[in-house]
């Protein structure tokens, strides 16, 4: 379980609600779910960063966010600014599993549309009502409380029941009912813990990717032509304060030491386990990808369902390798299964590797390790069903029993004369760390991490202002902020994170008395051409050139030609989004565009290849149209190919504010799994205008089975 830091040290402001979302979603009953089955015993690894943000929510500091803020504020006095902050930010949530199950909350959606342009805010917050506003406040919080949980109180159950038409007093009722959940959730873990069920751990205090702490070249252990920022950064003792740092917390927390850590994200090096050692840890976790390099081996159980021995100077700590694809299957793939058949395969993959022991001296420890926060979002019912089934399983099962990694080293210590060799360098990610260094983005962060860190470097840590520079260096330093740099994962809110790590080195120097840096202020983030949203359900619209319903075109695939930059033969851009998708007989395509413009073109035409030998042509079809009305076009297929018709065929088409088009499925020879290449061309004459994409083809998805449902993860 983990979040980076989000509060501003400096202001006390915070402009993320992730630690309160994921506290009423997923921290609490995560562990209460265990009370009904007592002989489930689970390890949870609780990030230092975490819990400081946990309790300075609660009382006597009664912290909040921007989310929470604006969600109290009455919805008949939000300005135009804060509605408009809602509309964009309150539909951050799962769409199949979280929105769509709402039938006010999806229409709310609908109302708003998937993806909105600036200048589209305007006309959608005409649509918009007071009571729109005060009903988006009160979904938005509702469902990222847990179904379990909410359901579990009269209160809640009723307004989820109710649907639509909340007050302002209902409103206070969840926002309240949210800080009551979060007062709940260290209180619960250190019950676990001490009824038996669960051991406690921790990682490095704000969650950074240690062996790069201690020096950026050991991300050439893996990739060793991974390009390295010019400016080095190399400071284990950095290192060593988040991991003693953490220790202390942890302490401080649940009254006891941890006996294992996670290294953030199971980043792992030599330099990683001596530190572990000599701050006293009995084990650490990652990979089974650092394992095998390690080894320089293939894949082994037998080498890999045991615990190993990291014998080194001083000392001796155990390390478990997690089972990748037990651990992804849960993370990552059951949350689009039946519960029940998943569950089945967990079982069966887990008989399978009980057999290869059957006649083994010591039991195999399978480990699976997973994001504890992120995956159930993804699960109907917020994985509650594929959970309680899981666990009823594993607890009916005598071949498997469910233990914490300390009562398995109780039981079955490791030998240190069975040392392993230099551990490889790593994460859980590829057995790399490509997701934190190496994209420009990322390297030009890590520049001005060590440009900062050099700043401090004359200060001691022991005075008060000096104490919290250097703690919000230790914050920037944290996994999070390099994450969402370069190309690697997208988030909505990516631009945030970005001025949020140079809010914290700004705060670094500012609290040492330095002046910051100019270049703090200017974003490390390049304006990049927006990647293409692909559909995430079926569609059937209404071929008339008009958006007939908001749900028409809600759930398309969307490319900004915009950002394209391909017109070619003028100034003037006229063809500005396309839009695509299908249902189970036909593909259909929308071009929003610029009526006017198209008009100034003679004899204009739009061209579209759909694969190598399919093309459409869309011209006028004569007859007069207004600028935003209705214009008589005709579409036509043509064929290339061996099997092509030995006449073109006209395809339904219409031209109004939008141009829509249908294609019959069967008119497009794809194979299983194939993508649809599409290219879009404006003519005048034989006059190339404008051409998408300038080179090559869009890839887009063409069938059913290509549908994912999007989230933005956090």
């Amino acid at each position: 379980m983990h979040q980076p830091y989000y509060r501003d040290l400096a202001t006390g402001g915070c402009a993320m609600p992730w630690v309160r979302l994921h506290a009423v979603k997923d921290y609490l009953d995560m562990v209460e779910r265990l009370s009904r089955f007592p002989a489930i015993h689970q390890t949870f690894n609780l990030v230092p960063s975490l819990l400081d943000q946990l309790e300075e929510y609660l009382p006597p500091a009664n912290g909040s966010d921007t989310f929470l803020e604006l969600s109290r504020k009455p919805a008949a006095r939000l300005d135009e600014d804060e509605q408009r902050f809602l509309l964009r930010w309150f539909f951050l949530a799962h769409i199949d599993r979280m929105i769509k199950p709402s039938p006010r909350y999806h229409d709310l959606l609908a109302k708003r549309g998937l993806q909105v342009r600036n200048e589209d805010w305007p006309r959608i917050q005409k649509r918009f009502h007071p009571q729109d506003y005060l009903d988006l406040q009160v979904w938005f919080n509702l469902v990222w409380i847990d179904p379990w949980l909410r359901r579990q109180d009269p209160g809640l159950a009723a307004l989820e029941a109710k649907g639509a038409q909340f007050t302002e007093e209902e409103k206070s009722r969840v926002l309240d009912q949210q800080l009551a959940l979060m007062a709940q959730v260290l209180p619960a873990y250190r019950e676990a813990a001490r009824r038996g069920q669960v051991e406690l751990t921790t990682s490095p205090y704000y969650h950074p990717i240690l062996p790069l702490l201690c020096d950026l070249r050991s991300a050439h252990g893996a990739l060793p032509h991974l390009a390295l920022p010019q400016r080095m950064f190399r400071h284990p003792d950095d290192a060593r304060w988040q991991v003693e740092e953490a220790l202390r917390r942890h302490q401080a927390a649940f009254g006891s030491p941890p006996a294992g850590i996670w290294p953030s994200e199971g980043g792992v090096s030599e330099e990683v386990i001596q530190l572990a050692i000599d701050a006293g840890v009995r084990w650490v976790a990652t990979d089974e990808a650092i394992l095998w390099r390690t080894l320089k081996r293939a894949r082994a159980p037998s080498l890999l369902y045991r615990p190993h021995a990291l014998r080194r100077k001083g000392g001796c700590t155990a390390i478990i390798f997690r089972d990748r694809e037990l651990s992804d299957l849960i993370g990552f793939v059951y949350s689009q299964w039946d519960p029940k058949i998943a569950v089945a395969d967990f079982l069966d993959r887990l008989g399978a590797i009980h057999q290869q022991f059957r006649s083994a001296s010591q039991p195999a420890l399978v480990s699976v390790i997973l994001d504890g926060e992120n995956a159930w979002e993804f699960y109907p019912n917020d994985g509650h069903d594929f959970l309680e089934s899981l666990y009823g399983a594993l607890a009916a099962d005598e071949r498997f029993r469910c233990v914490t990694v300390s009562e398995f080293l109780q039981q079955h210590p490791v030998e240190p004369t069975e040392s392993l060799p230099e551990l490889a360098s790593g994460s859980w990610i590829d057995g790399n760390f490509a997701t934190w260094i190496g994209h420009p983005e990322k390297n030009a962060a890590w520049t001005l991490l060590a440009q900062a860190r050099e700043a401090l470097a004359p200060l001691g840590r022991d005075d008060s202002a000096s104490s919290r520079a250097w703690r919000c260096l230790g914050i920037a330093e944290g996994s999070d902020w390099m994450w969402w740099f370069g190309d690697t994962h997208f988030s909505a809110q990516a631009e945030e994170f970005d001025r949020l790590f140079r809010a914290h080195l700004t705060n670094a120097y500012r609290l040492a008395g330095l002046e910051p840096p100019a270049n703090l202020q200017q974003p490390i983030r390049r304006r990049a051409v927006e990647p293409p949203h692909g559909p995430t359900g079926l569609l059937h619209p209404v071929i008339d050139g008009r958006e007939t319903s908001y749900y028409e075109w809600l759930y398309a695939g969307r490319i900004d030609l915009t950002q394209q930059y391909a017109a070619i033969q003028r100034s003037e851009q006229c063809l500005r989004y396309l839009s695509y998708g299908f249902d189970e007989i036909r593909h259909y395509l929308r071009l929003d565009l610029d009526r006017a413009a198209l008009g100034r073109s003679a004899a204009w035409a739009i061209e579209l290849t759909l694969a190598q030998e399919v093309e459409v042509r869309i011209a006028p079809a004569g007859g007069a149209g207004g600028m935003s009305g209705p214009l008589p076009v005709h579409a036509e297929l043509k064929a290339s190919g061996p099997e092509a018709a030995a006449a073109p065929r006209q395809l339904p088409c219409a031209l109004g504010r939008i141009l829509e088009l249908a294609v019959p499925r069967h008119d497009i020879p794809l194979k299983p799994g194939e993508k649809l290449r599409l290219t879009v061309t404006l003519r005048a004459g034989q006059e190339v205008l404008e051409r998408y994409p300038a080179q090559g083809a869009f890839e887009l998805s063409a069938s059913p089975a290509d549908l994912e449902a999007q989230a933005w993860p956090v």
